[in-house]
């Protein structure tokens, strides 16, 4: 879905907290303080550390919903690893 951004806010700005997102371009997920993204996790994390503990404990959650995303856009077969970009780890699910 297309989302105008504010007067105050372009592609670059860090923000105070942190996301997990998609892309799905590289079929991989990532952690920033930035925002403006594919896909966005809607919550929120004080540090980079917290938002990568929270996805590598939450790893079906995260299957389902790149499967869900995979599903509309095609290209990657659903069955393929869970990559975090920041650490550079596969996860077999």
């Amino acid at each position: 879905m297309y989302k105008e951004l504010s007067k105050d806010e372009n592609f670059s700005k860090s923000y105070p907290t942190w996301i997990i997102a998609y892309c799905v371009d590289s079929n991989s997920f990532f952690v920033t303080n930035q925002r403006h993204f594919f896909w966005e996790y809607d919550n929120e994390f004080s540090c980079e550390n917290d938002a990568i503990s929270y996805f590598k404990t939450h790893l079906d959650e995260f299957k389902t919903i790149r499967n869900e995303i995979l599903n509309s856009t095609g290209g990657w077969k659903i069955s393929s690893d869970l990559y975090l970009e920041n650490t550079r780890e596969r996860f077999k699910i």
